[in-house]
């Protein structure tokens, strides 16, 4: 191990360890089971697959919440924001167990979920991983991001048999339990003090304004923009994980693997994909690991019902949907810096839930017009296409000395 590696992994291990389990235990993994929910409640609230994702479009409160909560983090600290987020999120899940009998209210916990889950998510997770990583910064975003695909990969087949057996309420207060027992007490106990802490200092008389005119950059809106079109597809997919794997003719339970696999391949993206860029050009490495994962919506496309294919593309898409939180907090962290990064990150990944959002729509509009995914599933080709190519004028300027 080098001194520069030492002197970063020396309490930087306790940093990735609590930020990789409160990331797999937060919103990210309720974003990625939640299509296992879609087909109990439709079936119980008579819903259609368009209404399920008019509810699932609610998560566009993250787009509000985020820029707040990320200069919040900036003000704060760490803790501070993550510990109350965190709690409000296992607090909703379990008023979703236990009071929801209506789409209107059901409607109303998943929008409060989504504005305070921003403060459980990577916005404020990679806040002290980038604070304190320099020359490994990468790879400690990878691997604070496997927390979830680790999550992602036991929790659904054990999710289905809750659903199965006990209905889809018992379900959101399994997913508030792990949560609130597992996450929050991670970060206590692990997170060294002085990175839960983290925020920016400032010098006395110094105007605690915040400073916005990264919002005149043109890379910050090459990034923006190619986060919303990468969200389109990414998101719009796992939305409809489930019912898009069920349409393939295969099982409920297939469909749960199918979730899990998914998994598999977030968990190549982040780990490989940190790795990655620390030892490569990153805005080269952060467009090809976008446009590779695209094959995985070609193979879908003409899956026709067959599993092993249908399985393979799955995990193709995860493999980007993998990468991409980490690409975009490296970016940010490296072109403008760690003292407005909240802010920075926070407006990035707000714009990035129009695209979130948009993905949700299509691809339920999609199999209520077409009775396919198909169509969403060719656009979403075409949209990668693009938002690899926007990572290629990013000015990145060099690594400073650790």
């Amino acid at each position: 191990m080098t001194e520069a590696q030492d002197s970063e992994w020396r309490i930087g291990w306790r940093i990735v360890l609590a930020c990789a389990i409160a990331n797999g235990t937060g919103i990210a993994l309720v974003f990625y089971v939640f299509s296992m929910f879609l087909l109990p409640m439709a079936a119980e609230m008579n819903l259609s697959r368009s209404e399920t994702s008019m509810i699932q479009a609610l998560v566009v409160t993250a787009a509000l919440g985020a820029p707040v909560i990320g200069r919040l983090t900036d003000l704060w600290g760490f803790r501070t924001v993550y510990l109350l987020c965190a709690l409000v999120l296992g607090l909703t899940g379990i008023v979703q167990g236990t009071l929801v009998n209506d789409p209107w209210m059901l409607g109303l916990t998943v929008a409060i979920s989504a504005l305070f889950g921003a403060g459980a998510s990577g916005i404020t997770l990679t806040r002290p991983i980038n604070a304190h990583f320099v020359r490994y910064r990468g790879r400690a975003l990878g691997l604070v991001g496997i927390g979830v695909s680790i999550t992602a990969v036991l929790v659904p087949p054990v999710l289905h048999e809750v659903i199965v057996n006990y209905g889809w309420r018992a379900g959101f207060i399994s997913l508030a339990t792990i949560g609130l027992c597992i996450g929050l007490p991670a970060v206590m106990l692990l997170m060294p003090r002085e990175a839960a802490v983290a925020r920016v200092e400032r010098v006395p008389g110094q105007s605690r304004k915040a400073d916005w005119s990264f919002l005149g950059a043109r890379d910050f809106w090459l990034l923006a923009a190619s986060n919303v079109l990468i969200n389109v597809a990414t998101s719009g997919a796992v939305s409809q994980m489930s019912p898009m794997v069920q349409d393939e003719g295969l099982s409920a339970g297939t469909a749960a693997l199918a979730v899990s696999i998914y998994a598999m391949g977030q968990f190549a993206g982040k780990l490989g994909g940190g790795w990655l860029l620390d030892h490569f050009e990153p805005r080269r490495i952060s467009s090809l690991m976008i446009i590779v994962p695209t094959t995985g919506f070609a193979i879908l496309f003409a899956a026709d019902g067959m599993l092993i294919p249908a399985l393979v593309a799955v995990g193709m898409i995860g493999l980007l949907h993998g990468a991409d939180i980490d690409i975009f907090a490296y970016f940010a962290a490296r072109r403008f810096g760690i003292e407005r990064y909240g802010a920075v990150f926070g407006v990035l990944i707000g714009i990035g839930w129009i695209g979130t959002v948009g993905g949700i729509l299509a691809f339920g509009a999609s199999f209520d017009s077409f009775g396919s995914y198909a169509p969403v599933q060719g656009l979403s080709l075409i949209l990668l296409g693009i938002g690899a190519l926007l990572f290629l004028p990013v000015r990145l300027p060099p690594l400073a000395p650790r």
